[in-house]
């Protein structure tokens, strides 16, 4: 992915002092150190499986700012002034406050002209202090109390609001504000209404899957070899995966299942359309693990259940299940 960044800007906000710092001047992008810093803290958590897609309700605050800088009518940094005040107001009222920089950038991301927020959760971490004394001089270790995240770490809160069509993609976590669970960044910044990530739907989909096979008799492991299947061979070249196609190949021939999945799904908030990235299709391509009572642990592929050239599943006359492997070209000790 290609990331430019246009303007950026960073206001410091510590709801456990109440000592809030915002700028007056924006970042230098110019510099290579900044704009390497954005940059790829921007690409680590763009494509991230676990971002919502969001819209913004008519009264929402965010939305309004953003429509005034986007028409000339607020500065960049007014507009981001905005932005952090609101994650401050919702910081400093939580049950647990906490100290954060707040960067808000202007760029392109993949060719699209976009708004990103991302919220640096500081660190305490230690640095060196040098001193003088009596012509000696002595190194020592201090603590720092306002560590950014590094470009290795992926932050956990962020926004990306796309200009052309206001489209919301966003990371938040949950609070207790007011006695009150509320998600930061969704609820208070953005005011959006959103769906749930691509990742959340992908965990749902199988949690589902399997409690609904099981709470039925069905074989929870044959679902989970149709699911992959399914992925596998379906929605290869597809960017997403369709639900009701899910519960018709895998519950095909049990209607009363299909319907009770595809309920639970909607009471789980599924969308009908789940975007398919890396996530995605491993979760739901992933291989099936067995553990038995006597403590033995067996993993394979989903698409060798039921295929007697690699595996049989033995039903004993006396209770007992044998598993029998076939085709062993080698075994390797790991």
């Amino acid at each position: 992915m290609i990331i430019s960044i246009k303007k950026a800007i960073l206001h410091i906000l510590d709801a456990n002092s109440g000592i809030t710092v915002f700028s007056d001047a924006e970042l230098d992008v110019s510099d290579a150190s900044v704009n390497a810093f954005i940059t790829k803290h921007i690409e680590k958590i763009y494509d991230d499986a676990a971002l919502r897609s969001g819209e913004f309700t008519d009264s929402s605050g965010f939305k309004y700012h953003l429509n005034e800088y986007l028409g000339g009518n607020e500065s960049f940094q007014q507009m981001s002034l905005f932005i952090a005040e609101r994650v401050y107001d919702g910081i400093s009222q939580a049950e647990k406050t906490e100290s954060c920089d707040i960067l808000v950038c202007h760029c392109l991301a993949d060719e699209r002209d976009t708004i990103a927020v991302l919220k640096l959760d500081n660190k305490i971490g230690f640095t060196h202090q040098i001193s003088q004394e009596n012509g000696k001089i002595a190194n020592s270790l201090i603590n720092h109390y306002a560590i950014l995240p590094t470009t290795s770490q992926k932050i956990s809160e962020c926004a990306f609001v796309r200009t052309g069509d206001l489209t919301i993609r966003y990371k938040g976590k949950n609070r207790t504000i007011d006695g009150e669970k509320t998600d930061l960044i969704g609820e208070l910044l953005l005011e959006c209404v959103y769906d749930i990530s691509p990742r959340e739907s992908a965990n749902a989909v199988n949690k589902i899957a399997k409690r609904v096979t099981v709470e039925n008799g069905g074989d929870s492991i044959e679902t989970k070899a149709k699911l992959k299947k399914f992925i596998t061979e379906n929605a290869v070249d597809e960017e997403y995966i369709e639900t009701d196609a899910v519960a018709e190949a895998v519950f095909d021939g049990r209607p009363v299942m299909r319907e009770e999945f595809r309920e639970q799904m909607e009471q789980a908030n599924v969308p009908k359309r789940v975007e398919k990235n890396k996530y995605v299709t491993k979760k739901m391509c992933s291989n099936i693990k067995l553990v038995t009572d006597t403590g033995v642990e067996l993993t394979f592929p989903a698409e060798y259940y039921r295929d007697s050239k690699y595996l049989e599943i033995i039903n004993n006359e006396d209770g007992t299940i044998s598993i029998q492997i076939n085709n062993i070209g080698e075994v390797i000790n790991k």
